[in-house]
């Protein structure tokens, strides 16, 4: 039996975001707040309204986006949920690189064709070309930590995503951060809310909206990342 998080007994503002680290949390300091964490409560942190972080795969949280079971996500803008969400963004611009083995040279999209195995975050949207490419041999992963993981092992040839991501995925595996220099640059991906129509605070969009507007910029979460690299690493 699904259990709505938004029950009438529960006045809090249930909430996701993308279900690994940097975004929900630091994996060395559980205390340390997740960047994805710090950005909601920046975004509500004027509204009065208590939160409760749920803490879903990436699959689930577009579902239960669609279903009433969550109010709202922070995530890349993603189209399969358009006709259920009220989408409130931009919060903040990532980049979205694809980084590769130390051995292969990505220079122009066209090179991608040559890759056997291409690691993406199930469910997510990170570039409209790539997402809506089917000649390029994508497989399904759950973080990017397994995804490096596995470009360690030679078992995938690259994995497209946030800037950040990576770059903590590479930080937790021990992996030098210096094989960034070669990733291939997608562009930007807007990050922003996910406001489910079905819950109890639609009507707080236009709140939301205007905390959004206020609270924007377009490197805030590399900004909340380098923050709490430091901050996490004191503790």
């Amino acid at each position: 039996m699904t259990h709505n998080l938004s029950f009438a007994g529960d006045q809090r503002l249930s909430f996701s975001v993308p279900p690994f680290s940097p975004f929900n949390g630091f994996d060395e300091q559980s205390q340390c707040k997740g960047i994805g964490v710090l950005a909601i409560e920046k975004v509500t942190n004027t509204l009065n309204t208590p939160l409760k972080l749920a803490a879903f795969p990436y699959a689930r949280i577009l579902n239960s986006l669609k279903n009433g079971e969550l109010d709202l996500a922070l995530l890349f803008k993603n189209n399969t949920v358009t006709e259920d969400v009220e989408y409130i963004g931009p919060l903040s611009l990532e980049k979205i690189f694809i980084l590769t083995q130390p051995d292969t040279i990505i220079r122009q999209y066209k090179d991608l064709y040559q890759l056997t195995r291409i690691a993406v975050i199930r469910s997510a949207q990170f570039n409209k070309k790539f997402d809506q490419d089917k000649r390029l041999n994508k497989i399904s992963v759950n973080s990017y930590n397994q995804a490096i993981r596995l470009l360690k092992l030679n078992r995938i040839n690259a994995v497209i995503g946030s800037k950040v991501g990576l770059e903590y995925a590479l930080y937790q595996e021990k992996v030098d951060e210096d094989i960034m220099a070669n990733a291939f640059y997608l562009g930007t991906k807007e990050l922003g809310l996910h406001l489910a129509k079905k819950s109890p605070f639609i009507s707080m969009k236009p709140l939301l909206e205007e905390a959004v507007k206020e609270a924007y910029q377009d490197d805030l979460l590399e900004q909340l990342y380098r923050q709490q690299m430091q901050y996490c690493a004191n503790l």
